[in-house]
């Protein structure tokens, strides 16, 4: 194959880049590459730092703790609950990239946030141990400059894992990142100018073409293989390519020729539009052709975009990128006061966060990816630039990138992202194998403001594949009631859910704790403590109580270790080693949170779905919660031959569980991808909410991010449970109950009922009747600002036909002033009107004049506000 040499070495090197285990950035300064292994010894001296040691800084329940394992028989334990651990005094003599390797034991999988030098937190998932005996190592590399540094570890309003000690060893001095440049270049003379449907244009040139609605330009020279999006006349995204791992990374534009037929456009109308689909066939002797497809709508700031290759014969591939792109600035949205790009993750496990980074990575070699989707916008002037997955039937898609002086310098969008730290996997993508393969199908889209685009992303998303519709006997509308696990745990008894049930009876459902009289009392794991009659007189004294009951499974996990054990509802005839997933070599994989994936297709999972599902509708369960799906995603080598991805599994089991279910209960899903997600009428947007504060910092971080994910691509989104004795305080548990106000939403209390407080802290504030009407609009408020990390912003707000809610938040336990720019917030556009303004907690009302709201807020408390023009 006749490809340049020097494309050949930076091919090869994008795919060492992205089979990678997951990137992450740290610090606002660096993120490479995680390693999962013993470091090795490196050139130069190793610095090593212990937790224990006497000037680091502990806080909250962080402590010392004995461990005979562990070097100098100490370790840090206990980071939870809003703790952290900061290492002072860290000494370096030479500025630069530095290798830092954690030395760190966990029992399971854990997340913490981590600092250098005061910069924004990143946060970052470090696999389990063997056991709470075993040490394991996790390299990242970051940024330190002469003399003394500090670096915080901090619990990220989750749990952590315990810190024996970390190594440092000095690994470059790195360089700007800038890149080089590779623009699309001259297209030459115009030739002829064609329209299509009065608002779409072709532009013909001697080397290439454009083509145009109102609001966008796709320009591509067929001379060179480069493409460039224009918005409103700028170029936004310039340098683009495509490319496909074959025996090598192959790209676009290393083919001989790029054609284009005018002749060959056609018109579409899909679920979002209707417009002109517009193709280049790259063909190269010897190469499978590399189609790359445009779909232009009439109207709309955005495109959508795939790559398709095909040969006579069988290709295989698990890296397809239709978008792909190393320019200096290739991405340049045109403001620069506040530049970001938003990292996604790949589901809500682990405490996984959002996080909102700096564009300006520093470092040619850093590397973050995000999972189905991103945003590269100002978060001044909020101009952004949304690009992500629109299809969700074969690939996990991952987008990577790196930028300095507030432009992207590479980007790629590809189909076969996985990471042991983002989706879980621990063997390579599999493999799609035809005569024809094509990417994952890309929305790229600019907007005035990146919010919009993000809606527009999920509504995008929604019409392709819309969320699951409601059964005959579902009520519609917000779910409301109780879970048993934060009150329960895995102490969960027929007695105790008979005195819940009878509790909201007689205290709380009557109260305006209720959607149109419907209320849930659910079980959440541990339901099995009951024999299988008393879960039938339950959802009998649950249904005399005038209550709908909801239950818990697992259906792509086995919590045993058996291989022997006879698979539920199968009659003997499959054993659990015969349905666990299992890697291309025949070898079991290896457990994630404590469990074993089961394979999808195998009908031994289906049968055991078979058997639950349907004993759970004879007893007349009317919701079930599903958890730890992304069991259900992961690669592996699966029982139906047909399927080569672990997506393409997910998408066949959960099918069949919605095809078992038959529309008969409303279906949330809890530890779960973000996508595919037709296949639930909500999902939980963030990991446990334990209901402390910081547990609700951790799950606003999440609605910071997502909250674009309700009334598109799910009905509702699920903030947790509100267990309310964990806020500490009643402003901290009041902070709970907005923080799932405002969230989508899943309204579900999770207390101990033979507890005062609880009693006390329910009756208080699960009957507030106008706080409780908000709750039952459904709608998820948006942030004000986007500039928070992988923090949650504290003012959020709501446009519900003119009339306005403001949430504002305190994470904090010492009391705060709060400033809310009511022009920011979109409230008003300036000038000095007037507003009522309306505390939904107090009932107190105050007159408000001109674009500022002040509010004066106690340790952890919030305040949700109703705001009305005043005539």
């Amino acid at each position: 194959m006749n490809i340049p040499i020097h494309r050949f070495f930076r091919r090869s090197f994008m795919l060492f880049l992205s089979i990678l285990l997951a990137g992450a950035a740290l610090g606002g300064s660096l993120a490479a590459a995680e390693q999962q292994e013993t470091a090795s010894t490196t050139a130069g001296s190793v610095l090593s730092y212990e937790a224990e040691s006497t000037p680091n800084t502990l806080t909250g329940n962080a402590g010392v703790v004995d461990c005979g394992f562990c070097s100098g028989g100490q370790k840090v334990g206990n980071l939870y609950g809003g703790s952290s651990l900061k290492f002072n005094q860290i000494q370096v003599d030479k500025a630069g990239v530095y290798d830092m390797n954690m030395f760190y034991i966990s029992g399971d999988s854990r997340a913490a946030s981590i600092s250098v030098n005061g910069a924004e937190k990143e946060n970052f998932s470090f696999p389990k141990t063997a056991d709470w005996d075993t040490m394991g190592t996790y390299k990242i590399q970051i940024v330190l400059h002469q003399g003394s540094n500090t670096i915080l570890f901090d619990d990220a309003g989750g749990y952590s894992p315990d810190l024996d000690k970390i190594e440092l060893s000095y690994h470059s001095a790195g360089d700007d990142g800038s890149g080089s440049d590779e623009n699309i270049g001259d297209l030459g003379r115009q030739k002829q100018v064609t329209p299509y449907g009065g608002s779409i244009t072709l532009t013909e040139y001697a080397k290439g073409f454009k083509v145009s609605n109102p609001t966008y330009e796709l320009m591509y020279n067929t001379s060179t293989g480069l493409s460039q999006f224009n918005w409103n006349g700028q170029a936004v995204a310039k340098g683009l390519y495509s490319e496909i791992e074959l025996d090598q990374m192959v790209a676009s534009t290393d083919y001989k020729h790029h054609k284009f037929n005018k002749n060959q456009i056609i018109p579409f109308q899909d679920a979002t539009g209707e417009g002109i689909k517009v193709t280049v066939v790259n063909e190269h002797g010897g190469l499978p052709s590399l189609s790359q497809i445009y779909y232009i709508y009439n109207d709309g700031p955005y495109l959508l975009t795939e790559t398709a290759a095909s040969h006579k014969t069988e290709l295989s591939t698990a890296n397809i990128a239709p978008i792909a792109m190393e320019a200096r600035g290739g991405i340049d949205i045109g403001s620069y006061d506040d530049n970001r790009v938003l990292v996604v993750p790949f589901d809500n496990d682990a405490w996984s966060r959002y996080q909102a980074k700096t564009m300006n990575t520093g470092l040619n070699n850093d590397l973050y990816i995000s999972s189905e989707l991103t945003a590269i916008y100002d978060n001044t002037s909020r101009n952004g630039l949304v690009i992500g997955s629109v299809t969700h039937d074969t690939w996990k898609t991952g987008i990577y990138w790196s930028g300095s002086n507030d432009k992207l310098n590479t980007l790629r969008v590809y189909g076969g992202f996985t990471s042991s730290t983002s989706t879980w996997d621990t063997i390579p993508h599999g493999k799609v194998t035809g005569k024809q393969v094509a990417s994952p199908k890309i929305m790229v889209g600019f907007f005035e403001d990146y919010r919009t685009g993000l809606e527009a992303f999920g509504h995008v998303n929604a019409a392709i594949e819309p969320p699951l519709a409601f059964g005959e006997d579902i009520p519609q509308g917000v779910p409301v009631g109780w879970n048993s696990w934060g009150a329960y745990d895995s102490g969960l008894s027929y007695d105790k859910t008979v005195s819940v049930s009878n509790y909201f009876r007689d205290h709380i459902q009557d109260e305006s704790f209720n959607n149109e009289g419907h209320i849930y009392i659910n079980l959440d794991s541990y339901w099995d403590n009951m024999t299988d009659q008393q879960l039938s007189d339950l959802v009998q004294v649950i249904h005399g109580n005038g209550q709908k009951a909801g239950i818990y499974y697992s259906p792509f996990v086995y919590w045993g270790n058996n291989m022997e054990q006879e698979v539920e509802g199968t009659n003997g005839q499959y054993k659990y080693g015969d349905i666990v997933l299992r890697d291309p070599e025949g070898n079991v994989l290896p457990t994630l949170d404590g469990a074993y994936a089961v394979d999808p297709t195998h009908p031994g999972v289906k049968q055991r779905i078979d058997y639950y599902m349907n004993n759970f509708k004879r007893k007349g369960f009317e919701y079930i919660k599903i958890d730890f799906l992304s069991h259900g995603a992961m690669e592996g080598k699966h029982y139906d031959p047909k399927v080569q991805t672990g997506i393409q599994a997910y998408n066949q089991g959960m099918a069949y569980l919605n095809e078992v279910l038959d529309g008969s209960m409303f279906i949330s899903a809890s530890i779960a991808p973000l996508f595919p997600s037709q296949y639930a009428h909500s999902r939980r947007i963030s990991c446990d909410i334990d209901g402390s504060l910081g547990s609700t910092e951790y799950q606003l971080n999440n609605l910071t991010y997502g909250w674009w994910q309700n009334g598109t691509i799910y009905h509702y989104t699920d903030p947790d449970y509100m267990h309310l004795t964990k806020g500490g305080s009643i402003e901290g548990a009041r902070s709970r109950v907005n923080a799932a106000a405002i969230s989508g939403t899943v309204f579900l209390n999770s207390d101990d009922v033979t507890d005062t407080t609880a009693r006390q802290y329910m009756e208080t504030l699960l009957t507030n009747p106008e706080l409780n009407k908000l709750a039952m609009k459904g709608k998820a408020f948006r942030p004000v600002e986007g500039n928070t990390g992988t923090q949650a912003a504290n003012v959020f707000v709501l446009d519900d036909q003119g009339t306005h809610y403001v949430a504002v938040f305190n994470y904090t336990q010492v009391s705060a002033q709060r400033t809310v720019d009511l022009v920011r917030a979109g409230i008003t556009s300036g000038g000095s009107a007037s507003y009522t303004v309306t505390d939904l907690w107090s009932g107190e009302s105050r007159t408000v004049t001109g674009t500022s709201l002040d509010v004066a807020l106690q340790a952890a408390e919030s305040k949700l506000y109703k705001i009305v023009p005043n005539p």
